[in-house]
């Protein structure tokens, strides 16, 4: 049932990623780089303080719902912790923007930017009150409840979007599509909700919450920074049109790694559940399943999308976003780097071990940080130091960096405290993913790519280079494809998906 409930996700998100294409195509079509950086400077300021939101009690939710406590008394207590978080996160945002104005004596680089922060800010804030409802559908593993409002609210962002476009109203209209999904979510999610009952907040829940939220926090918060900072170093030091180029490229490897969490979803409840009645063969056997599936699926998609960079931009995107194409060569692998991570984080919570998580995500933080000030400015003039100057593309070498050392912190943690060892199987794919990344790079050097049918071409050769290739080397067998065929049985999915709206 977990393989089917990640196919669902895995579904949604691929539909939202098409759909976020097509709204990414019409701003690049229709609108300069400038005001989509606009957005995505708002964006990355906003979610920042994202993290004030949460504080670790997202994850302590799952964690003791998916325990079997007391439903009606979590969902309270969580629902009135999420409201006083939201609370705390509009106080500090309009806070520093008050900072930055008026006592720093700081303005920003266009009128639209302090704006659409706002709204942003309004985006962020109804989000937070609307995963009070999806992360309780996420620790009942009740995946169609929690996907579908997530799906609406990209639809109607995106028609939104191309509305904005292509009539150009403009970075300030761009901005409220945020907020007119958002709407849609909370709506449908209110919906779905309509059946659960709320109990009466306990300080003791709160108490059993926060002991298991308090290292999560500064997890979720280093987390959070680390994956917005760079947006904000760009325009701090380059400008709105490197952070549209950047943005942008962001998006399309983020994209790939809607994938990995799809299965996150499901992994971190489903370890915690096994892990209360110590069902440790249980856990085992998801972990090495999940590590070896995510590591299969998201290999050959990494090193298509870097290798058929310049193409990629070209065709799928704009000739305005050209300069980017050295950080898609660089960026996407950072997805690779979170896909092995995700099942030792998943292990490690559910096994009620947070603090390493945490500890994994500070380390990535500093180090993040550290790179992007030597990396992005040409010189950081408080302290007269001269930088690497690389901009966008430093950006993306400190992020892959920074996962890098991330991945080998939490292998040889999960490896000492719980004995969990990776399988030496995942090699295989990392031979096939670079034999057939250098076969698509040599046809992409002689030949040009400008069409969308050439690009699909080979993408789909490639892909099918680097199954032959799983096959000969013994990593793809009949069991894998009857498992494969299985999950993606389009019946069977539908029939779970009708049995769970109605209840059953």
């Amino acid at each position: 049932m977990i393989a089917r409930k990640s196919t669902l996700i895995i579904i949604t998100h691929l539909l939202n990623g098409l759909l976020g294409y097509i709204a990414l195509k019409f701003i690049a079509l229709y609108m300069e780089p400038w005001e989509y950086g606009v957005v995505g400077f708002a964006y990355g300021f906003v979610a920042l303080f994202s993290f004030l939101s949460d504080l670790g009690f997202n994850a302590a939710h799952i964690k003791r719902v998916s325990e079997g406590r007391d439903l009606e008394t979590c969902i309270a207590t969580f629902a009135v912790t999420k409201l006083a978080l939201a609370g705390l996160m509009a106080s500090v945002v309009i806070g520093s923007l008050a900072v930055w104005k008026y006592v720093v004596g700081n303005s920003f680089e266009t009128p639209y930017h302090e704006s659409a922060v706002y709204i942003l800010l309004a985006s962020f804030l109804l989000l937070g009150v609307t995963r009070t409802m999806i992360f309780t559908f996420n620790a009942r593993q009740e995946i169609a409840k929690s996907q579908l409002p997530h799906f609406v609210a990209t639809l109607a962002r995106v028609v939104a979007t191309i509305v904005v476009a292509y009539l150009g109203w403009g970075a300030l209209a761009l901005a409220y599509t945020y907020l007119f999904g958002e709407l849609f979510q909370f709506s449908l999610a209110l919906f779905f909700f309509r059946n659960y009952s709320f109990g009466r907040p306990s300080a003791d829940y709160f108490r059993d919450y926060l002991r298991f939220a308090r290292p999560m926090a500064l997890a979720s918060a280093a987390y959070i920074i680390m994956t917005s900072m760079d947006k904000v170093f760009i325009q701090f030091f380059w400008g709105a049109t490197q952070v549209g180029e950047y943005f942008a490229v962001f998006n399309l490897s983020h994209f790939v790694l809607l994938f990995v969490y799809a299965v996150g979803t499901l992994l971190f409840p489903a370890i915690s559940e096994y892990h209360a009645i110590n069902n440790i063969e249980g856990v085992r056997k998801l972990f090495l399943q999940s590590e070896r599936y995510l590591s299969m699926i998201v290999f050959p998609l990494v090193v298509l999308l870097a290798a058929l960079a310049e193409p990629v931009i070209h065709i799928l995107i704009s000739d305005q976003y050209l300069p980017a194409v050295q950080v898609l060569r660089i960026l996407p692998f950072f997805v690779v780097l979170e896909t092995l991570s995700l099942p030792y984080v998943s292990n490690l919570q559910g096994m009620n071990e947070p603090q390493k998580v945490r500890n994994r995500v500070i380390i990535m933080l500093i180090l993040n940080i550290t790179l992007n000030l030597v990396l992005i400015p040409q010189e950081l003039e408080i302290i007269g130091l001269q930088c690497a100057g690389l901009g966008a593309l430093g950006a993306a070498i400190a992020t892959v960096v920074a996962y890098f050392v991330g991945l080998i912190y939490i292998k040889q943690v999960a490896l000492k405290l719980i004995g969990i060892k990776g399988s030496g199987r995942i090699m295989w794919h990392v031979i096939a993913a670079a034999l057939m990344g250098a076969i698509v790079l040599y046809t992409n050097n002689i030949m040009a790519i400008g069409r969308w049918y050439e690009l699909l071409g080979i993408v789909v050769g490639g892909l099918l280079l680097y199954f032959v290739l799983l096959v000969v080397f013994r990593e793809f067998t009949r069991e894998d494809l009857d498992f494969f065929l299985y999950t993606l049985n389009i019946r069977e999915l539908f029939r779970y998906l009708n049995e769970e709206l109605r209840g059953r």
